[in-house]
């Protein structure tokens, strides 16, 4: 069944590259900048396309994280036509960190904060939450896959999971 369309699926693999590249060539200097104010725009434009698509609910809900937590635990996780709840949390604390990311970024150019430590060191303190949160991101990807016997990663790429079943 169809799950992501192309446009999610581009965001998503461009919003990765550029996470990458910018955790990778941290030096500050004008391509991390470039890159990191590309990689919120990202956000901003997957965030416009849900608004347009309305195909798949972003909200996350407590009540249901709950619900899909205790089954976690029990071993029974359900699958889920898009994002798990816990997976819908992920997506929103990555979005959250890029976007936080280049707010920091920017602010660290002006004169009003030029030099100004706490700016820094809230711009590394963001980007270390990033990337502890893409590896618990990927580690979960994983875990779920082997759990629901699902390649999530191919879903992302080709847009299709297997039926509910």
């Amino acid at each position: 069944m169809q799950v992501w369309d192309p446009v999610v699926r581009l965001l998503h693999w461009a919003l990765a590259g550029l996470v990458f590249f910018d955790l990778v060539y941290d030096d500050g200097g004008y391509r991390h900048r470039i890159v990191g104010y590309a990689a919120a725009v990202v956000v901003l434009l997957r965030l416009s396309w849900a608004t347009i698509k309305r195909s798949h609910s972003l909200k996350p809900s407590i009540v249901e994280t709950r619900v899909y937590l205790r089954q976690l635990i029990a071993g029974k996780p359900p699958r889920s036509k898009g994002h798990d709840p816990l997976g819908l949390w992920m997506v929103w604390l990555l979005w959250v960190l890029v976007l936080l990311l280049g707010i920091t970024g920017w602010m660290s150019r002006l004169d009003m904060f030029w030099g100004d430590e706490r700016v820094e060191g809230m711009h590394t303190f963001l980007a270390n939450m990033l990337m502890a949160s893409v590896a618990v991101h990927v580690l979960a990807v994983c875990a779920m896959s082997l759990i629901w016997k699902e390649n999530l990663p191919s879903a992302m790429i080709t847009g299709r999971k297997r039926d509910h079943s």
